[in-house]
């Protein structure tokens, strides 16, 4: 016999009993008078075993059985919520215990490092170009007056750079639909960032420091870059599925709605990944070099926007807080120049030229 709690489903009065099971019935009687119950076993349905729970046995009437966790025979009901009594099987062994600890971290941090970027990545590609644009326009709305000022550029020196802008970008073979925007942004200095939806923001300090048009059309392809790969989309979709994920984990989704306030600030203030940083680099060397621009003009670009940054030389300068200087970035555009040289060589060698 098994020790049990009886709830006539009527009331909210208890009695304390005694199970067993009579072959195909199951049977209990109270522990302080005669008074017997049964019901077939076929009528019964177990609650499924979790730890430290007890086990209730409901029946057809409405009313139901409660049996301590650890006193129902092993043989009552063997076949019945099996996934459920493996995990309280595993519940009860702190190695698996800790196993499955290990388990979420790694998932966790799969997810955060693999899942989560796919994700994002694969939404980016597929959300309508309306959408993106209209990120992009709400993006720049909300900067413009705050961080991004009316240009104070000479109208002659906006009209050459747009047009050395759109002949550069009507060459490049596959380029998204972008336009040039100049702003003066003394919070920021000499900065440029490709918003969603194919805006570029060029401001004045940056327009007066690079040297030449082969360094500001550097700067231009590298943003065409990020354009082409829809890399700020796919860094503010990946950052906010951080949050979103971690609000879920933690139970607090009530700050999801500051994750789409905060974009503008977001694509000002973040940091590419290293992987966007070097898509966007060889981009830029191949759209140069496609136009007979020695990619060593990338380098001259950086080393422009070092002099206009004096308070960050020997650092790691930054513009828009998302572009990194760092020496490989350099050593690559040396790189992409040796070989437009050498290319250019062999191209002059040919007989006829």
């Amino acid at each position: 016999m098994v020790p049990a709690i009886y709830f006539d489903g009527r009331s909210t009065h208890t009695t304390r009993v005694d199970a067993w099971r009579d072959e195909n019935v199951l049977r209990w009687r109270c522990a302080n008078d005669a008074q017997e119950w049964s019901a077939p076993w076929t009528a019964i349905e177990p609650s499924a075993r979790v730890t430290g729970v007890p086990f209730t046995l409901h029946l057809e009437d409405g009313a139901h059985l409660q049996i301590d966790h650890d006193a129902l025979p092993a043989d009552w009901f063997p076949r019945h919520h099996l996934i459920e009594r493996m995990v309280d099987w595993l519940e009860r062994r702190w190695m698996a215990a800790l196993a499955g600890i290990v388990v979420v971290v790694v998932s966790l941090l799969g997810l955060f490092e693999y899942g989560l970027p796919w994700a994002a990545d694969r939404i980016a590609t597929h959300m309508p170009a309306s959408v993106e644009n209209a990120i992009g326009k709400q993006s720049l709305a909300a900067l413009e007056g705050r961080l991004l000022m009316p240009t104070t550029l000479p109208s002659d020196r906006q009209s050459h750079l747009q047009s050395v802008f759109r002949h550069f970008v009507d060459g490049v073979q596959g380029a998204p639909n972008v336009r040039l925007g100049f702003y003066q942004a003394k919070a920021t200095g000499a900065n440029a960032f490709a918003l969603p939806g194919g805006t570029i923001v060029f401001t004045d300090e940056l327009a007066e420091a690079v040297p030449d048009d082969a360094a500001f059309i550097a700067v231009i392809a590298h943003e065409l870059g990020h354009q082409a790969g829809h890399h700020m989309l796919r860094q503010v979709l990946r950052s906010s599925g951080v949050f979103i994920v971690a609000g879920l984990l933690m139970g607090d989704v009530t700050s999801m709605g500051g994750v789409a306030a905060g974009i503008p600030m977001f694509l000002v203030d973040s940091h590419y990944s290293r992987g966007f940083e070097e898509n966007a680099d060889g981009f830029a060397f191949r759209a140069l070099a496609s136009q007979g621009i020695d990619p060593e003009a990338f380098v001259h670009a950086m080393q422009a926007l070092e002099r206009a940054h004096p308070e960050l030389k020997g650092q790691e300068l930054r513009y828009a807080a998302s572009h990194p200087l760092t020496a490989e970035r350099i050593a690559r555009a040396h790189a992409a120049s040796l070989q437009f040289q050498a290319a250019k060589a062999t191209v002059d060698a040919r007989p006829g030229r």
